[in-house]
């Protein structure tokens, strides 16, 4: 018989149930504000998380790895999600396997594709994050962090560390280039003094002059690209320079790209090293066949006077209004995306397989034009081709001649010269070329041999011209010591490495003036008449 709880009996019950109720909610309401806080704090973690089950199944994964990969990923594989495969990883370490297996936290780098394809670097730790009553691993939390744009900045610093590698190795190569193309020069100059106008060899010879120019321009860009010398910024004329280099591109250039070259007649003076504008027409013309190569096409490349008015300064990014020098350069290639042209003069930015370039090419021409106070652009649409635009600012200047083509009397001497330099060839030829110009030459090939044979009668010379870098003595320690014997003896210093000659050090030690190599001979004459004359300096 069962009794009858009181009335008090039933509320004490009630206000019981009342209690564990409020009690639960207050556990339930805990456990919510810990777990807003646990996805707080997991939100604010910046790596990529995701969690495995023993299937290889992501069963959780945070906010960054969603908005990295997609928000369907939950469900998914990891190596569908994340490698884009159908079957595991393996054979590759995968650590994700390796943590289910020993329960070890593993940790590699690796690179995944993301939802839009685009390959991301990261480095990976994989621990697990539940086990069963028996310890067996239920769910591995994998740790990820993007290292892609660290990635970038190593590849960039390898390639810096490259470019200063060529730098320094381009100072020695050019040394040796510049006594080569020394002799090739200085040969071919006597040669064509001995010809008369009308012998065909004679165009011939002139040809190879033009082409030992121009290559001694390829060596000094070299080096003023690693820094070894600094450009020679004067007044050019843009026409002419541009028609040089459109030659030597047509050579190379197949004859299923048609070239259009529009060059007008007025004002095209500018401040450049024409060196300098060679290299920007060999980059932006050479990609622009690059782009062609496969189709064929139209190469096009005009150069005008341009008014700029103070009202397209903006639109141009150009600071100050006024008469400039366009040069456009269009191709009717496949042209490019926004994205590849908001990149474009980036340092190692490439879209081209790297046998043909690393990337550097735009960067260069972009820091040249900066340096000439101009501006570059491009315009691009895809099957529509692409045009380079840049503005020069014109200058009301004279051009120098080029003592090249300049002909009429020419001042010669009869001083007496000790020539130096360890190349026999160059020897033989210093003197043939100043002995053209009437000076009584002497050559040694070691700079011992003539320190003895100038201190055993320092008055039977006039001048003395020495190479810089010279086995057993270098040219500053030559000069040195031939300053000890006779304070007064004039010294010019000739050299494929201009990056040593040192203006405090040629003051100090009495070098009176400085022929970079290789040497034309009118160039060599007028700087033993200078010094001779009283006018010359480094």
């Amino acid at each position: 018989m069962s009794v009858k709880p009181t009335q008090k009996e039933l509320e004490q019950k009630i206000n019981d149930l009342e209690r564990e109720v409020a009690a639960s909610r207050r556990i339930l309401e805990s456990y919510k504000k810990n777990e807003e806080k646990h996805q707080a704090m997991l939100a604010s973690i910046g790596d990529h998380m995701s969690m495995m089950d023993p299937d290889l199944n992501i069963v959780w994964a945070n906010k960054v790895a969603t908005d990295l990969f997609g928000d369907d990923i939950v469900g998914k594989k990891c190596y569908q999600a994340y490698h884009n495969r159908s079957e595991p990883c393996e054979p590759y370490p995968c650590i994700t396997s390796k943590a289910f297996k020993d329960g070890k936290v593993h940790k590699h780098e690796t690179t995944v594709l993301d939802k839009n394809g685009e390959k991301v670097y990261f480095y990976c730790t994989a621990n697990v994050a539940l086990k069963d009553a028996l310890g067996k691993p239920e769910a591995v939390l994998e740790i990820s962090r993007d290292i892609t744009q660290t990635k970038k900045l190593e590849n960039q610093l390898r390639q810096t560390q490259k470019m200063e590698a060529i730098g320094t190795l381009a100072g020695g190569v050019a040394h040796d280039i510049n006594n080569i193309l020394g002799i090739i020069l200085g040969n071919t100059e006597l040669a064509l003094n001995d010809l008369p106008g009308w012998d065909p060899s004679h165009t011939w010879l002139s040809e190879i002059k033009t082409a030992s120019l121009r290559a001694k321009g390829i060596v000094k860009r070299i080096l003023t690209f690693s820094r070894k010398i600094e450009d020679s910024i004067a007044p050019i004329h843009m026409r002419p320079t541009i028609k040089d280099s459109m030659k030597l591109l047509s050579a190379m250039i197949p004859s299923s790209i048609e070239i259009q070259l529009k060059l007008a007649s007025s004002r095209d003076i500018i401040m450049a090293d024409p060196v300098q504008i060679h290299q920007i027409m060999m980059n932006l013309c050479t990609n622009a066949y690059h782009s062609m190569r496969e189709t064929g096409g139209k190469l096009s490349v005009c150069l005008e006077e341009f008014n700029l008015e103070q009202g397209q300064c903006a639109e141009l990014n150009v600071s100050k209004p006024g008469v400039y020098v366009r040069l456009s350069i269009e191709d009717t290639g496949p042209g490019m995306e926004k994205a590849i042209v908001d990149r474009i003069f980036e340092p190692y930015f490439t879209t081209k397989d790297f046998s043909m370039g690393i990337g550097l090419g735009l960067s260069v021409v972009h820091g040249i034009v900066k340096s000439l106070g101009g501006v570059i652009s491009v315009k691009s649409e895809l099957k529509k081709g692409s045009t380079f635009v840049i503005l020069f600012p014109a200058v009301d200047a004279e051009v120098e001649k080029d003592t090249l083509k300049q002909t009429g009397s020419v001042n010669k001497g009869s001083e007496r010269i000790l020539f130096v330099d360890d190349e026999i060839a160059l020897a033989r030829l210093g003197k043939q070329m100043l002995e053209h110009y009437g000076y009584s030459v002497t050559i040694s090939v070691n700079p011992l041999k003539a320190l003895d044979q100038f201190r055993q009668d320092p008055n039977q010379f006039d001048m003395v011209i020495t190479d810089l870098t010279m086995p057993n003595m270098s040219g500053n320690k030559l000069v040195a010591e031939l300053m000890k014997i006779r304070s007064d003896i004039p010294v010019i210093v000739c050299s494929g490495h201009s990056d040593l000659i040192d203006s405090d050090i040629t003051d100090q030690t009495g070098i009176k003036a400085f022929l970079a190599k290789p040497i034309r001979m009118i160039d060599l004459n007028n700087k033993v008449r200078e010094v001779f004359d009283g006018g010359a300096g480094v």
